[in-house]
């Protein structure tokens, strides 16, 4: 199998383990599933197909650009409620030192 295949087989089966870890995470695949689609892809690189097999890296690729473009937007979304959250106890803080003050 030539190089560049191989980096493709590569990327094929990290993407394959982030995409059936996250959508059987989601109850989107059972285990039968991945074994299923594991099996698929397996016959393909066996093969040589190389149509079949870009079309697998293809698709589990998408899948995967999909997932981590999800997890950057919900980690995101975390830091801004963080920072926010962090901003009102400030506040919050600073008006009950400043009512603390005020009585003294």
């Amino acid at each position: 199998m030539k190089e560049p295949m191989k980096s493709v087989i590569s990327k094929m089966r990290a993407d394959f383990v982030r995409v059936a870890d996250a959508r059987k995470a989601r109850g989107d695949w059972s285990e039968a599933d991945e074994t299923e689609i594991g099996e698929a892809i397996k016959a393909a690189i066996d093969k040589g197909d190389p149509d079949m097999i870009h079309s697998w890296a293809l698709w589990l690729a998408d899948l995967s650009a999909s997932i981590a473009a999800w997890e950057l937007i919900v980690r995101g979304s975390m830091a801004r409620m963080r920072a926010q959250a962090a901003d009102e106890r400030k506040a919050r803080e600073a008006a009950e030192a400043a009512q603390r003050k005020g009585r003294h």
